[in-house]
C-alpha cells in the first residue's frame, strides 16, 4: 500500500506501547536482498522502473515504465505474475508511473494517457478515469498516487501543479495546490505519501517536501542541502512512528527525516553494488516494516530492514508473551 501505512502489525506495534528507539548506525538500515535486472522477459526483467506498491498480504507491484507493464512478486522477490501492453486502451499503457493497493484493488497511473486505471490483483481491468485537461477530475501529466485507509485517493497532477483527491470509484472530491516557488506552493508534484495527520508532497522543482493538512492547508516546507548540493525529492513514504523516508534521485541515496523536518539518517550512494543506488526512483514500507526501493536505472528492486521491523518482532512477542500467560492462567483456574 501506498499511504497510511498502519497496518495490523503496527497497530499490535502501538498497542503494546513500546518506545521508539531511533538508531542512525550503518546497521540500522542493512541490506536483505535485490532482484531484477535490464531487459523485457516476465519475471524480473525490467525497463525503467518507476514506482513500487505493497498490498496486505506483502506482495510487491512495480510500475515497469519502460516495458509498459506490472509486475507482481513476493516480497523475495519471486515473481508471480504480469499484466499491461503497450497501447491506450482499457488495461493497456503508453508509460504508468505510480502504482497503489487498496483492500484487493491496483491503482496504476497512466501517465501519457492522463489517467487512473483500476485492476484486480491479478490484473483484469475494472475501471479507469481522468482525461487530459486541467478541470476538476483531468490531468496533466499526473505521476504519484497513494490511497488513505478510509479509501480517499490521493493524486500528484504534477503539469496542473496540484494534488487531486477522489473516492476509489473515480469520483471528484477536492484538490488543493498553487504554482510557485514558495512555501505552500508546487512546480512538480510526482509524488504524494499519507501520514497519520498529515500529507507529503515530494517536489523536485522546488527542491523540497510540503506538508499540508488533509483539507489542503499549508503546514510547513522542508528543503535540504548536503555537500553544497541541493535534495531534488522524488519518491516518499511515511513509516508508523511518523517518519519520512524519500529518495533522492540526483544524489542516488535515500533520506529519512522526522515529522518535523530533521534529518535522522542518509544512506546510499551511486554503484551498482549492493546497497548503492542509481537514480532510485520510488520507496515503500511493507506490513513487517522492511523497506523497498526502486532502483531505476539499476533495474532492480532493493530490500532493506528498518528499526521498525525489530520493534514489530518484540511487540508480536511480547503479546503471544501475554496470550500465553492468559491462556496458562485460565487453565490454572480451571484445576
Amino acid at each position: 500500500m501506498k499511504g497510511l501505512v498502519l497496518a495490523t502489525a503496527f497497530s499490535v506495534l502501538l498497542l503494546a506501547g513500546i518506545a521508539t528507539n531511533q538508531s542512525f548506525g550503518s546497521s540500522s538500515h542493512p541490506y536483505i536482498l535485490e532482484w531484477g535486472n535490464y531487459g523485457n522477459i516476465d519475471g524480473g526483467q525490467f525497463f525503467q522502473l518507476e514506482s513500487l506498491s505493497v498490498d496486505n498480504e506483502g506482495n510487491v507491484y512495480v510500475t515497469d515504465s519502460g516495458n509498459a507493464r506490472i509486475q507482481k512478486f513476493t516480497s523475495d522477490g519471486q515473481f508471480l505474475e504480469t499484466w499491461g501492453v503497450r497501447g491506450t486502451d482499457n488495461g493497456e499503457f503508453e508509460y504508468p508511473t505510480g502504482i497503489a493497493t487498496y483492500e484487493s484493488n491496483v491503482y496504476v497511473v497512466d501517465r501519457e494517457q492522463h489517467r487512473i486505471q483500476v485492476f484486480d490483483s491479478t490484473g483484469k481491468f475494472l475501471q479507469s478515469w481522468g482525461e487530459f485537461g486541467s478541470e476538476q477530475g483531468e490531468f496533466f501529466y499526473p505521476h504519484g498516487i497513494a490511497i488513505s485507509n478510509d479509501g480517499v485517493v490521493y493524486v500528484a497532477d504534477t503539469k496542473n501543479y496540484r494534488i487531486q483527491q477522489f473516492t476509489t470509484d473515480g469520483e471528484f472530491l477536492s484538490s488543493f495546490g498553487i504554482y510557485g516557488p514558495g512555501d505552500g506552493r508546487l512546480r512538480t508534484p510526482v509524488d504524494v505519501a499519507l501520514g497519520e495527520n498529515y500529507v507529503y508532497v515530494a517536489d523536485p522543482g522546488n527542491y523540497k517536501i510540503e506538508k499540508y493538512t488533509f483539507e489542503g492547508i499549508s503546514v510547513a516546507s522542508f528543503d535540504y542541502s548536503f555537500g553544497g548540493y541541493s535534495v531534488r525529492p522524488n519518491g516518499l513514504i511515511v513509516d508508523p512512528d511518523g517518519n519520512i523516508y524519500f529518495t533522492d534521485s540526483y544524489k542516488h541515496r535515500i533520506i529519512k527525516i522526522d515529522p518535523e523536518g530533521n534529518t535522522l539518517k542518509i544512506f546510499g550512494s551511486v554503484g551498482n553494488e549492493k546497497g548503492k543506488f542509481v537514480e532510485p526512483k520510488d520507496i515503500v514500507l511493507d506490513d513487517r516494516g522492511y523497506l523497498f526501493v526502486a532502483d531505476f536505472a539499476n533495474n532492480r528492486i532493493q530490500k532493506f530492514e528498518t528499526p521498525i521491523v525489530m520493534k514489530i518482532e518484540e511487540a508480536l512477542t511480547a503479546e503471544q508473551a501475554k496470550k500465553l500467560e492468559e491462556l496458562t492462567y485460565e487453565e490454572e483456574s480451571k484445576d
